[in-house]
């Protein structure tokens, strides 16, 4: 935008005497002087220019409210931001500020405040001074340290410090809605004595009989069973490794790798990680499934070092494509060949794990003494499990002795995989401090039995007694093992048999039910790069208050809307990485019942961070053409009324195909929460509520669950409703905690 537009568009806001004016996008190298004449201006964004400095004039602008200044290249604020009085919402992310001007302070009606991605280095004390301060963004800045006086925001209720050489362990960064939490673990740190963490996981993984436990008894204990069974669980060893003269201890873990037992590995794998994805050399790569478990271990551990390991090289080399693999996983940190019957280059593997190890992002993370302590005799126990009460006595004995610092650690503990807890479930919160083996291996012995796979999945209650080992798991824990297989989304209690009779999607048999024909459907797809099996059995367990006449198998099912009488079809081509919605009956009330489809799909998703699909829509009269939702909503922005899809001689209307899944006023709130449309200075957005079920789809209680109430005081009001009707009539078990 040219300068004089914007004078122009200045000029004209004063004379109107408007209260916003949005200059996003405009290239502005420079805020002219006439700025100062906006006097009214309530809301300003400046969003996304090229600015380097604020004028002084931004002082007459003591009405504003709302004042964007994100992905500029500000490097410093005027003094004369603190004129600014009235200021509750005030955004400087993406910018190049080394620090804050302690003129700050004044602006005591701030309540939102974004720093994210800048180069702070320090926060001025009189950032305390901000006694109204509800959120704060400072991500992705170069804090080394924090205020001491920081304890004194005592209103917020989220702080955001990830991305920060802060002497903080990632796992309680993480806890951006637990101020409290992040602020007394730094207070602490700074005034007791620590000591370097040196822990993390190393995690195998890979197909069935690659030889993965034959692996870590080589490297461990340099041994070989030639007759090795396979793990039909998780095996966990404690393995002391030599990095830079000092020992750091490494928990392994090694997965079995059948196939049943994938659809647990979201909550193990994880990014405070090595990952070793052990092959048979005498197999291909389809066999291997080498992209398949890249894939994997991308979605489920982020960036976490891979190191493949090829085994069985005595009978034939590994044959991959190295350089091709490496190029397109950039996480493949190296490619080992091994043999563990013979030994050969296991010394080798031993180095490179030990390079790796050593070059994990905060291995050496401080961790206070008393801290440590606690961690050091939970480790050391033998027993498989301990009331929570005999922790709090350990912590006592230990100097951890306030509440805080104890439910702290104990997360911290769940997070590193050292123990599990699940206090904060309401399923478990009689609950024990539990050693993750022994949990995760109940569950793998439950999944595993061959009863319940000659069973299609349903498991009596009395089938536990054959499955668990009563000495290891005595009948009082039978209850705490069917809450934990609840809890991660694996069964589902049938309703006419709480506690006595349970579904378990993933030994449904493969086989697909007839479902009748849906031709003319509302349809809709997701197309993935990777589909884990999880995906479509959590849905399963999700949705089974709305499971139409028992119709159900390993990769699909039949759903009723009570309420509207809608059914729907939703299936998974494993094969094709894609999973299909069918939605007939009443056209009026299609789109809402699919609305609580995709909802549910969202929220699974957005477990896995790096599980992100793409969204399809059929053309209704050539349902093998599909377009991408996305683009849509893209062409829909910019006033694009037709368009030709490809593989389509004719154009369609884009706003007729994206009513026909979506209503117009819903989109605009999911096009607001990915960032797509104009950015909205009024207010900030309401935080996302849990997905909605089916039995909330009734015309008088329709909701989009994405949209934000942000726009209008009617809608805030909607929002606080539905919550509330939430809240009152949906189970527990239809918006699982996770």
């Amino acid at each position: 935008m040219r300068d004089d537009d914007v004078l122009q568009k200045i000029e004209k806001a004063a004379r109107d005497g408007a209260t916003s004016l949005n200059l996003s996008d405009s290239q502005l190298t420079a805020i002219p002087p006439e700025i100062a004449k906006l006097t009214n201006m309530e809301g300003l964004s400046l969003w996304r220019n090229q600015l380097t400095a604020l004028p002084p004039e931004i002082a007459k602008l003591t009405n504003l409210v709302y004042l964007d200044l994100g992905n500029n290249q500000l490097i410093a604020l005027p003094h004369e931001i603190g004129e600014l009085t009235n200021l509750t919402t005030l955004e400087i992310k993406g910018n190049q500020l080394t620090a804050l001007p302690p003129e700050i302070a004044k602006l005591t009606n701030l309540a939102y405040l974004d720093l994210s991605r800048n180069q702070l280095t320090v926060l001025p004390p009189e950032i305390t001074e901000l006694t109204n301060l509800t959120e704060i963004f400072l991500s992705g800045n170069q804090l080394t340290a924090l205020p001491p006086v920081i304890g004194e925001l005592t209103s917020l209720t989220t702080l955001d410090l990830r991305d920060n050489p802060l002497p903080i362990p990632p796992e309680i960064l993480e806890k951006t809605d637990e101020p409290v939490t992040i602020i007394n673990y730094y207070l602490q740190h700074e005034t007791g004595a620590t000591k370097p963490l040196n822990e993390a996981k190393m995690l195998l993984v890979g197909q069935g009989s690659v030889g993965k436990t034959s692996l870590v008894k080589r490297m461990l204990w340099d041994e070989f069973d030639p007759h090795e069974e396979k793990t039909e669980g998780i095996e966990i060893e404690e393995w002391q490794v030599a990095v830079d003269d000092q020992k750091i201890g490494l928990n392994v873990w090694d997965f079995g790798g059948q196939e049943i037992m994938h659809a647990t590995h979201q909550f193990f794998l994880t990014k405070r990680s090595l990952y070793l994805l052990v092959l048979d050399a005498r197999l291909g790569d389809e066999e291997n499934r080498i992209e398949y478990w890249l894939k994997i271990i991308k979605s489920f551990g982020g960036d976490s070092p891979v190191i493949i390991v090829g085994n069985k090289i005595d009978e034939q080399p590994l044959d991959v494509d190295r350089r091709g693999l490496m190029a397109k996983y950039r996480s493949i940190k190296d490619i080992c060949e091994v043999s563990c019957k013979t030994g050969g280059g296991i010394d080798e593997l031993k180095e490179v794990i030990g390079r790796e190890v050593g070059l994990l992002d905060h291995i050496h993370d401080p961790l206070l003494t008393t801290w440590s302590a606690v961690k050091n005799r939970l480790e050391e126990m033998e027993e498989d499990y301990i009331p929570y009460q005999e922790y709090l006595s350990m912590c006592q004995t230990e100097g951890v002795t306030d509440d805080l610092s104890q439910r702290t650690l104990i997360n911290l503990l769940h997070d590193l995989g050292i123990i599990l807890n699940f206090r904060e479930d309401p399923r478990l919160k009689d609950t024990n401090i539990l050693n993750p083996e022994w949990v995760t291996n109940g569950v793998y012995r439950i999944l595993n039995s061959k009863d319940l796979f000659q069973m299609e999945g349903v498991l009596e209650w009395e089938m536990l007694n054959r499955i668990l080992d009563y000495s290891e798991y005595p009948s009082d824990k039978h209850l705490f093992i069917m809450d934990m297989m609840r809890k991660f989304e694996l069964c589902f209690a049938f309703e006419d048999f709480p506690y006595q009779r349970f579904l378990i999607p993933d030994l449904l048999p493969k086989g697909e039910s007839y479902t009748g024909e849906w031709d003319g459907a509302l349809t809709f797809q997701y197309h993935y790069d990777v589909l884990p099996g999880s995906i479509i059995s959590r849905f399963i367990v999700r949705m089974h208050p709305s499971i139409c006449e028992n119709t159900y198998w390993r990769s699909g099912v039949m759903l009723e809307d009570k309420v509207s009488g809608n059914k729907a079809l939703v299936k998974a081509d494993k094969e094709d990485k894609k999973i299909f919605i069918w939605v007939s009956g009443r056209e009026q009330t299609r789109r809402t019942f699919l609305g609580v489809i995709r909802s549910n799909f969202d929220y699974i998703h957005e477990t896995i961070p790096g599980i992100e699909p793409e969204e399809k829509v059929p053309l209704p009269d050539h349902p093998e053409i599909v377009v991408d939702y996305r683009h849509l909503l893209v062409l829909e922005e910019k006033n694009k009324d037709y368009f030709i899809p490809e593989g389509h001689s004719e154009e369609v209307n884009v706003k007729e195909l994206l009513n026909g899944v979506e209503p117009e006023e819903e989109r605009r709130g999911r096009m607001q929460k990915s960032g797509m449309e104009e950015r909205d200075f009024a207010t900030r957005p309401a935080p996302l509520p849990k997905p909605i079920t089916p039995d909330d789809t009734a015309e008088s209680r329709q909701v989009n669950p994405w949209i934000s109430g942000s726009f209008y005081l009617v809608a805030a009001i909607a929002m606080m409703t539905v919550l509330a009707v939430i809240s009152k009539y949906v189970s527990w078990y239809a918006v699982p905690q996770l």
